[in-house]
């Protein structure tokens, strides 16, 4: 009878380690992530606060506080995860936190590994990117000139997590709005898209197949279905888009305590009215022809959104 147990043992600690070893050497392909990433939470005004006239800070925790809301804490993340979220977005700005030449401040580089390891470690998938650094003016928002420093924080980033397991994804940046004159300028935001995805890669690792979020134009549905956008070469082909739905604006973003301004040529001011409700016919229509847009521009074609 002890040799059946023992034999029964042995078993189910083979069992065990041939689930383990299956579940390390079985890659999932982009849409099986996408589709495990679930629903999300996002860790926002907090890594990404930035003043956009002064350096404002030294101490991160001081930074990660400057829009009012706490630093994160290990309890946060589990008490994300126990309400049922399976994804958290961690949006970062760098700028305040590196030289001129674009080598970031350990100090900095270790308060975000302590958080994304708090979010792998509790098996929830983490996207992190560069976030304002391309906002209002700044470096990243210079087009193509700012490639070279792009490559070499993309290169900080991805060493310092090469080794991180799939629920860690990278998110190349965020609403970085090319412009040449007026016209949107596509040809650079391919071209520094392709610039993420081959640095990343090129680091080796787990990064050689790491799915990527590739930004769309200043991250807007309708700009970036446009024919003139164009999905990176990857030869990992583990790529996904990502693109904000704030529509009205009036209603996603704007408070009816502040409500937003504009003026005229005669300079005079006109009060544009939040709005307080959504789902009327018109916007449902609205919202499928966006959604249905993304499906044939890019799900159709083997890139989740």
């Amino acid at each position: 009878m002890y040799i059946l147990l023992y034999i029964m043992l042995l078993f189910a600690i083979c069992i065990s380690i041939l689930i383990d070893y299956l579940s390390i050497t079985i890659k999932k392909n982009a849409f099986q992530i996408v589709k495990e990433m679930g629903i999300g939470w996002s860790l926002s005004n907090s890594f990404e606060c930035y003043n956009p006239y002064v350096k404002i800070m030294t101490n991160p925790d001081d930074q990660i506080k400057f829009y009012g809301n706490e630093v994160p804490t290990k309890k946060l993340i589990t008490s994300i995860k126990k309400y049922g979220f399976k994804t958290i977005r961690m949006p970062i700005t760098w700028l305040h936190f590196m030289d001129e030449s674009g080598t970031i401040n350990p100090v900095w580089m270790n308060r975000v590994k302590e958080v994304v390891n708090w979010i792998v470690d509790s098996k929830l998938y983490c996207i992190i990117n560069i976030d304002r650094d391309g906002d209002q003016g700044n470096w990243l928002s210079q087009g193509i000139s700012s490639k070279d420093k792009f490559i070499y924080l993309w290169t900080q980033i991805a060493n310092e997590f090469k080794n991180y397991n799939e629920y860690l994804i990278f998110q190349s940046m965020d609403q970085v709005e090319y412009k040449i004159g007026n016209d949107y300028d596509y040809i650079t935001l391919l071209n520094i898209n392709q610039a993420f995805v081959d640095t990343v890669r090129n680091t080796g690792g787990k990064n050689s197949d790491r799915l990527l979020i590739v930004a769309g134009m200043n991250q807007d549905p309708e700009l970036t279905c446009l024919p003139l956008y164009k999905i990176p070469i990857d030869p990992s082909r583990k790529l996904a888009v990502s693109f904000y739905y704030y529509v009205p604006s009036n209603f996603a973003t704007e408070s009816t305590d502040n409500p937003w301004t504009w003026v005229d040529a005669n300079g005079v001011s006109h009060i544009i009215p939040s709005v307080n409700n959504w789902g009327a016919e018109y916007e449902y229509k609205e919202l499928f022809v966006y959604f249905e847009n993304f499906k044939e521009m890019f799900v159709d074609k083997g890139y989740p959104v």
